[in-house]
C-alpha cells in the first residue's frame, strides 16, 4: 500500500513526462518553465491562494521515487505538477522570467518576498513504488466523472445552493427552478437541460418578471399571481430557451429582453389588474398585484456620502445615474473601482499604517477595523464587509466576485445582485465618507 510521508520541497522534481507538456524529456529547468508558461496568469492566482491559504489539506500530492544515484532520495511528482512549479516559483522567481508575461514575472517576484518569511520546507506526499500505481488515481482525479467513478465538478446550481448555505443569496432562477420541480411541473432530469445562465438573464429583467408575475424581494421569489399562472409562464420560458438552444448571448441586453418579454405568447403571460378584474367579473376576485419597482441606480438617493476627492466623486455620480438594468458591466466595474478608491482615500485621511502594496482586502479589513474601533460602524454593519473580505468567497458581496467582474468573462453581474450587494456595504461607504 501507498504510504504517505512529509518530503522536503527541494528534494521533489517535476515530472517530465507530465501529459500537460507537448515536448517532455526536457530537464529540469525546462520542464519547470514549460509548466509555467502552461498556466500562464493563472500561475499567479495559484500563488497568491498558496501563499494565503498554504497548501489544500485534502489533496496530497502524489509522487515515486526518482531513479538513478543522481537523485536517490528524491521524488518525482505524479500529480500536483503546477502546486509545485509555484513552491519552485516563489523560491525563485528568476526560473519564470521569458516564460510568462512580464507582468506574472513582477507579481511573483513581490509575493515570492512575503513567501520567504514563511516557506514550505516539507509537504505531505503520497508514495507510489511507480507510475502503474498512481494511473488510477490520477485518471479518476482528471479523466472526468467516469460515470460517477471520477470527480463530479459543481454546476451553477450547486455552487449556489452552497452559497446560500454559507449565508448567501440564492439566484431568482435557482428558486424557480425549485418552484416548478416541487409542483411537479419539471423532472430533475429536465431541469438539468435548461441553459441556466439564459435563465438567470431572463428572469432578472423586471420585463420578464412583470410578464411572469413575480418579483424579488430580499433574495426571495415573489409570486405576484396564483401558483398556476405563474408557473405555466415559467414553464414556458424554460421549455422555450431549453428546445431552442437560447445562448445567453442573444438575450443579454435590455432590448433583447424586452424583446423577448413581449414575444411570450399572450394567452399564458399574467393580465394586468384591470384586464384580470374584466375577465373574472361576477366570479372570485383577483389578486391585486404588489407594484415592486426596484431603484435602478446602484446608490440610492436617500444614500448621503461626502465624498471629497473629485475623481472619486465623479465616480460616485455615474454610480447614481447609470441604469442598471441598461449598464451592469459598466456599473459592476465602477463599483470595484469605487470600493477601493474609497478604502484608499480613509486609509491616507485618518493615517492607517499599511503594508507596502497591501492588497485590496487587506486594505478594506484595515479600514472597517478602525471604523468599528472609532464607533463609526458596528459590529452588525462590519459583518458583510469582514465576509467581503474572505478569500475565494463568492458570498455577495465579495471582493472575489468583484475580480471576476472585471477578469472573468464569463461571468453576468445582474442588477439584482449588485443592488443586494450595494445594501450590505452602504453602512461601511457611509461611515467611510462620514471623517
Amino acid at each position: 500500500m501507498p504510504e504517505t510521508i512529509p518530503i522536503r520541497v527541494a528534494d521533489l522534481l517535476v515530472d517530465e513526462e507530465n501529459p500537460r507538456l507537448t515536448q517532455p524529456n526536457k530537464g529540469q529547468r525546462e520542464t519547470l518553465r514549460a509548466l509555467a508558461s502552461y498556466q500562464g496568469r493563472k500561475l499567479q492566482k495559484l500563488a497568491e491562494d498558496i501563499l494565503t491559504n498554504r497548501l489544500d489539506p485534502s489533496e496530497l500530492t502524489m509522487v515515486m521515487p526518482a531513479g538513478g544515484d543522481k537523485d536517490k532520495g528524491r521524488y518525482i511528482v505524479l500529480d500536483g505538477n503546477r502546486r509545485l512549479t509555484v513552491l519552485k516559483a516563489l523560491e525563485n522567481p528568476e526560473l519564470l522570467v521569458d516564460a510568462v508575461p512580464a507582468s506574472v514575472v513582477t507579481a511573483i517576484r513581490k509575493l515570492s518576498q512575503l513567501y520567504q518569511q514563511a516557506p514550505l520546507d516539507s509537504i505531505p506526499c503520497v508514495v507510489f513504488k511507480g507510475r502503474p500505481e498512481a494511473d488510477h488515481w490520477i485518471e479518476l482525479r482528471h479523466a472526468g466523472e467516469r460515470e460517477g467513478a471520477g470527480l463530479l465538478r459543481w454546476g451553477t446550481e450547486e455552487r449556489g445552493r452552497f452559497n446560500a448555505r454559507r449565508g448567501g443569496r440564492l439566484d431568482i432562477r435557482i428558486q424557480a427552478l425549485d418552484f416548478l420541480e416541487k409542483r411537479g411541473d419539471i423532472t430533475p432530469e429536465f431541469r438539468r437541460l435548461i441553459p441556466t445562465t439564459t435563465y438567470k438573464r431572463l428572469l432578472d429583467d423586471t420585463a420578464v418578471q412583470a410578464k411572469v408575475g413575480i418579483g424579488f424581494e430580499d433574495g426571495k421569489l415573489v409570486l405576484l399571481r396564483s401558483d398556476e399562472q405563474v408557473a405555466k409562464v415559467l414553464l414556458h420560458i424554460a421549455k422555450d430557451i431549453e428546445s431552442h438552444g437560447t445562448k445567453v448571448t442573444q438575450v443579454y441586453y435590455k432590448p433583447q429582453r424586452v424583446a423577448y418579454a413581449n414575444g411570450l405568447p399572450k394567452d399564458i403571460v399574467v393580465a394586468k389588474a384591470a384586464d384580470a378584474n374584466t375577465a373574472q367579473a361576477g366570479t372570485q376576485k383577483p389578486a391585486v398585484a404588489r407594484k415592486i419597482k426596484p431603484r435602478d441606480n446602484l446608490i440610492p438617493y436617500d444614500c448621503v456620502l461626502n465624498v471629497t476627492d473629485p475623481r472619486i466623486q465623479e465616480i460616485e455620480t455615474e454610480l447614481r445615474r447609470l441604469s442598471l438594468e441598461n449598464y451592469p458591466n459598466a456599473i459592476s466595474v465602477l463599483f470595484r473601482v469605487f470600493f477601493e478608491l474609497s478604502a484608499d482615500s480613509y486609509i491616507d485621511r485618518a493615517g492607517i499604517t499599511m503594508p507596502d502594496k497591501a492588497q485590496f482586502g487587506t486594505k478594506v479589513q484595515g479600514v472597517t477595523s478602525d471604523l468599528v474601533a472609532h464607533k463609526k460602524l458596528i459590529k452588525q454593519q462590519a459583518k458583510p464587509v469582514n465576509k467581503a473580505c474572505q478569500k475565494n468567497s463568492y458570498l455577495g458581496p465579495s471582493i472575489t466576485l468583484m475580480h471576476d467582474y472585471i477578469h472573468n468573462q464569463y461571468m453576468f453581474p445582474a442588477p439584482s445582485d449588485l443592488r443586494a450587494d450595494w445594501n450590505s456595504l452602504q453602512p461601511w461607504f457611509a461611515a467611510v465618507w462620514s471623517l
